[in-house]
């Protein structure tokens, strides 16, 4: 079985500084602590996080995981085919994912088979319960198991 847990960044502040620079807001803050909450409600897996390397989405990984993150300038700057070719190079069984729209979005939409948008805190938990292997994920494949 494998599973993707696609997280989108909280909210950030105004556009003060350059944008990889932003920080969460006083709302991104809230709602980064509300999505944590919700996942240490459920039986979440263990797994490799892949980050980006922008401010506000390791402000949001740092609230949501104890875990080490792989930082990566890569999901700040890639569209949505390259976060599809890159997720489906990955050898984890297990991936987070905390990045940006509008390329998360896609991914969530793509492996659902159906639009999805996420909103900033949001969370979408995918399983593929009889793959072994990202290579073998198709579009519309995936079982939602809970959007947050």
């Amino acid at each position: 079985m494998i599973e993707l847990i696609l997280i989108r960044h909280a909210h950030a502040g105004p556009y003060t500084s350059p944008d990889e620079a932003r920080k969460l807001s006083e709302q991104g803050k809230e709602e980064a602590f509300l999505l944590a909450e919700k996942l240490r409600k459920r039986d979440m897996p263990k797994g490799v996080w892949l980050v980006s390397n922008a401010v506000r989405t390791r402000e949001t990984f740092e609230v949501l995981s104890a875990e080490k993150g792989v930082f990566s300038e890569f999901w700040y700057h890639a569209s949505g085919p390259d976060y599809l070719k890159e997720i489906t190079s990955q050898k984890a069984q297990v991936i987070y994912l905390v990045a940006h729209n509008p390329s998360i979005s896609y991914l969530a939409s793509y492996f659902l088979g159906e639009t999805r948008n996420m909103e900033t805190a949001n969370c979408v938990h995918l399983q593929w319960p009889s793959l072994s292997s990202w290579v073998e994920v198709t579009k519309g494949s995936a079982r939602l198991i809970f959007d947050a």
